[in-house]
C-alpha cells in the first residue's frame, strides 16, 4: 500500500516505541528485500502515555477522550500538556497537568498581548530542531517572555499551534455564563472603588479569587486571566 500510493521510501515512519521490536523492524527489513531500498528516511517512535504513572489503555479503563477534555479546556490547553515532554518520552496526563497548562497559558496570553509577530528567537528554533526538543523549546519561549521579546514569543507559539485565540478564551465555559459574571464583577468592583467603597471592591476581589480569576488594575482598565 505504501508503495502505491506515496513510492518505494517514504520520509517519516511513526508509530509508538512498543512497535520498534519486533513490529516495526520486520516492516523496514521485508521492504528492503522487496524493493532494495529503505522503507522510511526516518522513523519516530514516540513515548507512551500514562495517567498517574500507570499506562493509559482500555483494559486499565484509565483512557480519557479528547472529547471530553475539550469540554473543559480548550483544544490549546491540551496542544501545551501534550507538549510538555519530548516525543520519545512518556508523559504522565493528569488533571493537575492541565491545570498548569492552563495557567501557563493564561501567562503567555497576557505576556503577548498587543504584540507584533516577529521571528522565533534562534534559540527556540534550535530546541525544535533538536530532535522536537519541545520542553526545552518551551523553557525558551519563557525566557523570551521573561526578557521582553514578545514578538517573538508570539511567533513562536503559533508555531507551536497556540496563541492563536484570546486569552479570556483559552478555557472553556458554561454558555458564556461564567465569562458574563465574572465581567459582572470586576464593573461591580470597578464602581465599589469609584465610590471609595474599598472594602467591597476587596469583597468582590476575593470572590473572583474564589473562581481562579486573576485581576491586573492598569491604566486603561482591569484585565482579567483565569489560573
Amino acid at each position: 500500500m505504501i508503495k502505491e500510493h506515496l513510492g518505494t521510501t517514504i520520509d517519516i515512519h511513526g508509530g509508538g516505541t512498543d512497535l520498534q521490536f519486533p513490529h516495526h523492524e520486520n516492516e523496514a527489513a521485508q521492504s528492503r528485500c522487496a524493493h532494495g531500498a529503505p522503507l522510511a528516511r526516518f522513523w519516530l517512535h514516540n513515548g507512551m502515555l500514562t495517567t498517574s504513572g500507570e499506562k493509559m489503555s482500555k483494559s486499565q479503563g484509565n483512557i480519557t477522550l479528547v472529547k471530553d477534555l475539550l469540554g473543559e479546556y480548550s483544544g490549546e490547553v491540551v496542544r501545551l500538556a501534550l507538549l510538555q515532554t519530548q516525543y520519545r518520552q512518556a508523559l504522565d496526563f493528569t488533571p493537575a497537568l492541565l491545570k498548569q497548562c492552563q495557567a501557563m497559558l493564561n501567562r503567555l496570553y497576557h505576556g503577548v498581548e498587543g504584540a507584533e509577530e516577529e521571528s522565533p528567537s534562534p534559540a527556540f528554533m534550535a530546541a525544535l530542531c533538536d530532535d522536537l526538543n519541545t520542553p526545552q523549546a518551551m523553557s525558551v519561549l519563557f525566557e523570551d517572555l521573561k526578557a521582553g521579546r514578545v514578538g517573538a514569543v508570539l511567533a513562536a507559539g503559533r508555531l507551536l499551534g497556540i496563541l492563536a485565540g484570546q486569552p479570556t478564551t483559552t478555557r472553556r465555559e458554561d454558555n458564556g455564563e461564567t465569562t458574563k459574571r465574572i465581567e459582572l464583577l470586576i464593573t461591580a468592583r470597578e464602581e465599589a472603588r469609584t465610590a471609595k467603597d474599598f472594602t467591597r471592591a476587596d469583597e468582590i476581589r476575593a470572590e473572583l479569587e474564589e473562581m481562579g480569576v486573576v485581576l491586573e488594575d492598569t491604566a486603561s482598565g482591569t484585565k482579567w486571566t483565569l489560573k
